[in-house]
C-alpha cells in the first residue's frame, strides 16, 4: 500500500501479477494542483504494455484459477480488501487529493462508504449466479444461467478516482472475469493502491492488470483488442463515441457512463435560503468537476432574484484552499490545462450576456499562488442556448435559469444532449414524483443532491452513456445471460416423429 508522502517515489504498473516498469522506460509527472509541483512520477505504457496486460488478462481467464474459484473462495479475497479500505481509508484520500485537487474530507467519505460496498457485491453476485428455473406452458425445463464475460477493461476518469473504481472493479470481479484497468492519467495511485491489496489478499495472477499511460494509446488498445471481452469506460462523451467505434471489431461488449449538464429544478414553495443551500449543495462537491453536478439551476420566477443573491453569497463565501486541509471546501481544478477551459467557459458567459454575481477569476493570493484554482462562480440571466447552460464546463460554475411554469421548467430541463441526472426542490410531494418522471435522466434527486446509494443503479440517458452500473444491475452488467432448453419427458421424440420422421 502506498503511504502519503509530498512528493512520491516512483510508481510501477501490476501486470500478470508483477510490479513492472513500462517497456521503454517513459515516465510522466503528476503535478499537485494544490501546489503547482511534481507530486509523482508514473510509468507511461505503451501499445506493447497494453497487449502485455491484456495477454495476462485473457490467459487468466482462459487457463487460470480465478474463473473456477468458487464465491466463498473469491470472497474471502473481497473481505480481505474491503478491511485495508476502511483501515487505509484517510491515506488514500490524501492520495486523491493531492492527485486531482478535491478536498482530503470530502474523499474519505466516498472511500468509507466504499468498504461495505466492496462486500455488498459478494452477496449479490453470488444470489444472480443461481440458475433461475423458468415456470409456463412449455413441455421442457427451462433454466436461465449469468456467467462471466470474459476478459474486462476498464477505464476510468480523474474526478473521483475510487468511487469510479468502485463502480466497475468489484462488480467484474467477483463474478469470476479478469480484468485490464487503466485510470486517468491524473490519478493513478489509488487504484495502484487496491491492486496491491487484492496482491496481498491473495488474487491469483493475471485476474487483475493496472496500467497507467494515455487513453488515446493504452485505452485506444484496449477498446480495439480481440480479446477483450467487454469494456467499462467513464468519461467525457467524445471520447465514448470513439470507444464505441474502436470496438466495433469484435462487437465487444460496451458499458459507457459519459458526461452531463444537469438541471437542478427549484420551485417557488421552497425557503429562499434553502433553496440557495441546494443549488450550491448541486455543484460544490468534487469542485464542480463531477458528471452529475446540477450545473443549471433552474429557478422559479417568483423567488428568482432573491435565490440568486442568496447563492452567490453562499457560494462565494466557502473557503478555497489546498486540498489537504480540513477546512477546504473548494479546492484547485486537476490540472492547469483544466483551470484554462473553465476560465474560457466564464468568459464566453460574459460575452454572452450572462449577469456574472461571485467569482469569475482565478484566484492566487497567498498559499493559492502557484495552484490551479478558481473562485467559485455564479452567473444569472444564463438562457439555456448559452454555451455555459449547454456544455459540460466540469468546474466551479453555477448557471442559474428563470422559468414561469412547471411544463417550462420540464422542457428546459430536458433540452439538453445529456441525460445523467436531474433534481426537483419543492414541498410538493405529487408535484415532485411527476417532475422526476418526466425528466428524460438516469437519476433524480428530490431536495437532495449527491447523495448515492451502492443499492441503487447509476447511469445515464441519451448522450450520457450505456449501461448501469452499482446495485443489482451493475454487476449483471458484467454477465452474460444464458438459457438453457432440457427435454427430460419425451417431447423431443414426438416432436422429431410428427415433424421429421413420420
Amino acid at each position: 500500500m502506498v503511504k502519503y508522502k509530498e512528493k512520491l517515489e516512483e510508481q510501477k504498473v501490476f501486470i500478470d501479477g508483477e510490479w513492472t516498469m513500462s517497456s521503454k522506460g517513459d515516465t510522466y509527472s503528476i503535478i499537485n494542483p494544490s501546489t503547482g509541483k511534481t507530486f509523482v512520477e508514473c510509468q507511461k505504457c505503451d501499445v506493447g504494455d497494453a497487449k502485455r496486460a491484456i495477454d495476462a488478462a485473457r490467459d487468466a481467464f482462459d487457463n487460470g484459477p480465478w474463473p473456477e474459484m468458487s464465491f466463498e473462495a473469491r470472497t474471502k479475497i473481497f473481505y480481505k480488501v474491503s478491511d485495508m479500505i476502511a483501515e487505509k481509508a484517510w491515506e488514500i484520500s490524501k492520495l486523491d487529493a493531492s492527485c486531482n485537487g478535491v478536498p482530503a474530507m470530502q474523499h474519505a467519505t466516498t472511500v468509507m462508504d466504499m468498504a461495505p460496498h466492496f462486500k455488498y457485491v459478494c452477496e449479490r453476485a453470488k444470489e444472480l449466479a443461481e440458475p433461475k428455473g423458468v415456470t409456463g406452458e412449455f413441455p421442457m425445463d427451462q433454466t436461465v444461467w449469468r456467467e462471466q464475460d470474459g476478459v474486462i477493461a476498464i477505464i476510468t476518469p480523474w474526478n473521483v478516482p475510487f468511487w469510479q473504481m468502485a463502480l466497475k472493479l468489484p462488480s467484474a470481479l467477483i463474478s469470476g472475469n479478469t480484468v485490464v484497468f487503466k485510470p486517468a492519467s491524473q490519478t493513478p495511485i489509488s487504484v495502484l493502491a487496491v491492486a496491491g491489496m487484492f496482491e496481498e489478499a491473495g488474487l491469483p495472477k493475471g485476474a487483475l492488470n493496472v496500467i497507467t499511460g494515455p487513453g488515446s494509446v493504452v485505452g485506444a488498445e484496449m477498446a480495439k483488442s480481440d480479446k477483450v471481452d467487454h469494456i467499462a469506460f467513464t468519461g467525457e462523451t467524445a471520447t465514448g463515441k470513439g470507444i464505441v467505434q474502436n470496438a466495433a471489431g469484435n462487437l465487444k461488449k460496451v458499458t459507457l457512463e459519459l458526461g452531463g449538464k444537469s438541471p437542478n429544478i427549484i420551485f417557488g414553495d421552497i425557503p429562499v435560503d434553502e433553496a440557495a443551500k441546494l443549488a450550491v449543495l448541486g455543484v460544490a462537491l468534487g469542485n464542480g468537476e463531477e458528471c452529475f453536478a446540477g450545473t443549471r439551476v433552474l429557478v422559479e420566477e417568483t423567488i428568482y432574484e432573491a435565490v440568486c443573491k442568496k447563492t452567490a453569497e453562499i457560494y462565494g463565501s466557502l473557503d478555497v484552499g489546498n486540498a489537504l486541509s480540513l477546512k477546504t471546501k473548494i479546492g484547485p481544478l486537476v490540472t492547469e490545462e483544466q483551470m484554462k477551459k473553465v476560465l474560457g467557459y466564464i468568459e464566453s458567459g460574459k460575452e454572452e450576456g450572462a449577469t456574472l454575481l461571485c467569482g469569475g477569476g482565478r484566484l492566487q493570493e497567498g498559499e493559492l499562488k502557484d495552484g490551479f484554482f478558481v473562485a467559485p462562480t455564479v452567473f444569472s440571466n444564463v438562457s439555456n442556448d448559452m454555451k455555459i447552460a449547454r456544455e459540460e464546463i466540469f468546474g466551479p460554475v453555477i448557471s442559474m435559469i428563470p422559468f414561469s411554469t412547471e411544463k417550462e421548467a420540464i422542457e428546459i430541463a430536458n433540452d439538453s444532449i445529456y441525460g445523467l441526472a436531474g433534481g426537483v426542490m419543492t414541498n410538493d410531494r405529487a408535484k415532485a414524483i411527476r417532475v422526476a418522471r418526466k425528466m428524460k435522466t438516469g437519476n433524480v434527486f428530490v431536495n437532495t443532491w449527491h447523495v448515492t446509494s451502492w443499492y441503487m443503479p447509476f447511469g445515464g440517458y441519451k448522450q450520457s452513456g450505456w449501461g448501469r452500473l452499482a446495485g443489482e444491475s451493475g454487476i449483471e452488467e458484467f454477465t452474460q445471460v444464458k438459457s438453457i432448453y432440457a427435454d427430460w419427458g419425451g417431447f423431443t421424440k414426438w416432436l422429431l416423429k410428427t415433424l421429421l420422421l413420420h
